[in-house]
């Protein structure tokens, strides 16, 4: 990007997550079936799903127009549904939901003290 940017010539890239349907995807799990390794990798993308080619090819689409990424370059598009992002929860959302009621019950709960008085 810097040394052909001079040129308006730009460079991008494409860093694309797990693709349904793709040799990679094969490789993955040998002689497991498609579908339960999709699903099995489903598991880990925030939307819940695996990519699928037309989503790397809007991607393209989107670099490539003048209209839409004219002035982009230098980067790289991450098309995973946020898989890099994801960390698996240590909680589950329904304990967290109940303990943070019961905490908050607990604040509400107390009466201020008099061992915090400012000297002010």
């Amino acid at each position: 990007a810097l040394e052909w940017g001079v040129d308006g010539i730009r460079v991008n890239g494409i860093a694309p997550g797990p693709i349904a349907d793709t040799p990679g995807t094969a490789k993955l799990a040998p002689g497991i079936d498609g579908e339960a390794v999709e699903k099995m990798i489903a598991e880990g993308i925030p939307l819940g799903r695996m990519g699928k080619g037309v989503d790397i090819g809007m991607a393209v689409v989107f670099l490539s127009c003048e209209a839409s990424a004219g002035y982009v370059t230098g980067d790289t598009l991450v098309v995973d549904g946020a898989q890099w992002l994801y960390k698996p929860p240590m909680v589950p959302r329904e304990m967290v939901a109940e303990l943070s009621r019961s905490v908050e019950k607990k604040s509400r709960d107390m009466k201020p003290g008099n061992t915090l008085l400012s000297k002010l």
